[in-house]
């Protein structure tokens, strides 16, 4: 069953399991794509229901069942889809036949992944970081980030862009992208340290902080990736934004921010995208 919640964004809903996609990034025709929620799977506490992350604290067999349950969701399957050991970096992964990872394993250190295979999954995780996920509907390709504030310092979504003009003669003006599920301006608070090197990459700095105390300000993760990636000649109209906040819609989403604490992390959610053939 689908459910348009807003212009921009559609809900599915397939056995118990909440999906949503972006009806404007591509037709299903040659795209499938989906963000994930937490609704939908058997993990319990912290990770309630449908973590599906291996790296968190959550049983295993609990982690697996919810892949499988999510497999039949987006009729992929998750355990032949390609996924990258996430650091924070500025590095973009391009997957070809001849690199591709066996089952389960990563395919590097990095936090983008572009490819043109047909009929390959590719995913990222995430739990408060931007997901932005890229459709080349021209040469038929696809790219995924994970810009989190230090992806987003470091231009990982501009270098995933470039990545892709480099590898599939991408031009910037025909691509569309997606601004999934992230942490929000309302609720994301930094100190220092972070507005200091947001001050460094952005000349337009104070438009993305707002300051609430004398050593804090609230951070607008979604607009500055929006603004970068415009700036790498991306049309406007092209950016599709969720404005979906992660910490406001806990039901949906896990949030490292709200939910983490020591020795107790929270689950993770996913963004998936494959050229169909």
């Amino acid at each position: 069953m689908a459910v348009k919640i807003s212009d921009e964004i559609i809900e599915q809903h397939h056995g118990g399991v909440l999906t949503l996609t972006f009806p404007r990034l591509g037709h299903s025709t040659f795209l499938k794509h989906a963000i994930s929620t937490r609704v939908g799977g058997v993990s319990k506490g912290n990770y309630k229901s449908l973590n599906i992350s291996y790296k968190v604290a959550d049983e295993r067999l609990r982690v697996e069942e919810n892949r499988r349950i999510l497999s039949n969701a987006l009729e992929i399957d998750l355990e032949q889809a390609v996924h990258l050991t996430q650091v924070h970096s500025d590095k973009v992964f391009h997957l070809t036949a001849e690199n591709r990872p066996p089952a389960g394993e990563s395919l590097g250190e990095g936090d983008a992944v572009i490819t043109d295979l047909p009929n390959v999954p590719i995913y990222i995780l995430v739990a408060d970081c931007l997901p932005i996920l890229f459709y080349d509907q021209a040469h038929q390709a696809i790219g995924l980030a994970h810009a989190g504030w230090r992806g987003t310092v470091a231009r990982i979504a501009v270098k995933t862009l470039d990545a892709m003009r480099t590898a599939f003669g991408t031009n910037p003006q025909e691509v569309k992208a997606v601004l999934g599920p992230a942490i929000g301006p309302c609720c994301y608070e930094v100190g220092t340290d972070v507005k200091e090197e947001f001050g460094k990459a952005f000349p337009d700095a104070e438009e993305l902080l707002e300051q609430t105390g004398k050593s804090h300000w609230k951070l607008n993760i979604p607009e500055a990736n929006a603004r970068q990636l415009m700036e790498a000649g991306m049309d406007p109209d092209r950016i599709i934004r969720s404005g979906l906040c992660t910490v406001e819609h806990l039901g949906w989403f896990y949030s490292h921010r709200a939910e983490a604490g020591p020795g107790s992390p929270t689950g993770r959610f996913g963004a998936f995208m494959m050229l169909v053939k």
